[in-house]
């Protein structure tokens, strides 16, 4: 599951869908950050008229949502979570996105992604293959490349996922991925806002 700043382009039920009980609430939306659009959805069946609410209630406003979305360019996965952004919110933007297959079991360290523009950044990865990977987030200053202040480790199984939201501590993002396995995949994204 990762988050989207996303504008809701149409939102509605329809009692001829499969993926909950009837009636399936639909979303069509955009991510503002550009990794799709109008991609049609639907709203887990545990909070489908809650989402109903906040989708007709971003178009009528003219607002973002935030979206957590299982698996975000498949059409009709499931929005997980939905929540309106206030007035005059630029939401987040896209810093980097990242389709990662076969790490070797010695690690990689990806290119430094620009954080220099933002106060915060979300950090979103969905992981498979098999084995676990292991994550180390590193903020650099000064053009370091190898080197930085230690934001975040963690480790997870695949599949798996996880998003988290970190204070901007340098002007680059340091992204290092070592899988216990080399039949691995990490889907990254990071936002900034």
């Amino acid at each position: 599951m990762a988050f989207f700043s996303c504008t809701v382009n149409e939102i509605g039920p329809a009692a001829d869908g499969a993926e909950t009980a009837e009636p399936v609430i639909y979303i069509n939306l955009t991510d503002t950050g550009g990794s799709f659009a109008n991609q049609w959805f639907y709203a887990a069946e545990r909070s489908k008229a809650q989402m109903l609410s906040v989708g007709l209630a971003a178009m009528s406003t003219n607002r973002p949502v935030e979206a957590a979305i299982d698996t975000p360019n498949v059409p009709y996965s499931s929005v997980r979570r939905m929540y309106l952004m206030g007035p005059g919110s630029g939401g987040t933007k896209l810093a980097f996105s990242g389709n990662i297959i076969g790490t070797p079991t010695g690690g990689k360290i990806l290119a430094p992604i620009d954080i220099s523009p933002f106060a915060k950044i979300r950090f979103s990865v969905t992981t498979n293959g098999s084995g676990n990977i292991q994550f180390y987030l590193l903020s650099a200053t000064d053009g370091q490349t190898q080197n930085g202040l230690s934001l975040d480790q963690f480790s997870l199984g695949t599949p798996d996922n996880l998003t988290r939201v970190y204070d901007v501590a340098g002007i680059s993002l340091l992204i290092q991925i070592i899988p216990s396995d080399s039949n691995n995949q990490a889907i990254i994204a990071v936002y900034g806002a």
